[in-house]
């Protein structure tokens, strides 16, 4: 098939949901690179009126929208834990939730996130606070009762795969992963702004790659019909599916620093600044 006629598939087939092996084909096609290439630019400039609009409402709040989303996120996801290791509270919850707790144990959180100026901090925080919960109920579960759920060895690592993607799409934005400062300090300012700007740029690139190779291992996991193993209904894709986003949002945070870069010069600022990991932005 021609380029054009394989970017119409793969857009109209995702849309639509109707993945085949027509689709599949398509992603592995030089048309993805056409798809997925716009589509990483524009999902970072979107991600970046997001991170302004979260600016504002924080500025309107006097404080941390974390303040309000933490504790709702918590509630939404102790209520997952609870129904993934208490049948009798899984039948509790879904009932008081109308059937309705896959729903708001993902997708509630996922919401509140985008109110929050660092999504990836959180995403972090509460992957690890989930895998490191699993890990030890599973030890107590086979050490002391010797039971335990299947899922418990395999769903961890798959968390651990989006904590430490979207870990290193933070510290892209703190300028802590990969970036040479103890070298780049040595250069006047024009020769700082150019390896930074060399920095993000070869970040974007990299996302572009990233997001494109990655959705065709997310639609191949979904034409597979892949599940995590252990368990009988959560799909692999579900989890896989994070990895373009997360790259989207690196290229938000690659486009970010260069504004600010641009910014720093042209008020004739400090370029590199000292960075801790884990810090604020």
């Amino acid at each position: 098939m021609s380029i054009w006629s394989d970017m119409v598939t793969i857009v109209s087939a995702t849309l639509s949901g109707d993945i085949t092996f027509k689709t599949v084909q398509a992603y592995r096609s030089e048309g993805a690179w056409f798809v997925f290439g716009p589509l990483t630019i524009l999902g970072a400039i979107a991600f970046y009126y997001r991170e302004r609009f979260a600016e504002r409402l924080e500025e309107r709040l006097g404080y941390s929208a974390t303040k309000i989303t933490h504790p709702i996120i918590s509630v939404l996801l102790l209520m997952g834990m609870l129904a993934a290791f208490l049948p009798a509270m899984n039948s509790l919850l879904g009932t008081l939730t109308l059937g309705y707790l896959p729903v708001l144990v993902v997708f509630g959180p996922i919401l509140l996130i985008m109110f929050e100026r660092t999504p990836e901090r959180t995403i972090v925080i509460y992957c690890y606070i989930i895998m490191a919960s699993i890990i030890f109920i599973g030890v107590v579960q086979r050490f002391v009762f010797s039971v335990q759920v299947p899922w418990s060895t395999t769903i961890p690592p798959l968390l651990f795969m989006i904590m430490a993607w979207f870990g290193a799409t933070f510290n892209i934005r703190l300028r802590t992963h990969l970036s040479f400062s103890e070298f780049r300090t040595k250069f006047g300012p024009k020769g700082q702004l150019f390896w930074l700007t060399f920095d993000n740029v070869l970040w974007l690139i990299f996302c572009v790659i990233l997001v494109t190779t990655m959705s065709r291992g997310t639609v191949n996991t979904y034409d597979n019909f892949a599940i995590v193993l252990g368990t009988d209904d959560t799909m692999r894709w579900w989890f896989v599916v994070t990895m373009p986003v997360c790259f989207i949002l690196l290229s938000t945070r690659a486009i970010e620093n260069m504004v600010e870069d641009f910014a720093r010069y042209k008020a004739g600022e400090q370029l590199i600044k000292q960075a801790v990991i884990g810090g604020d932005v």
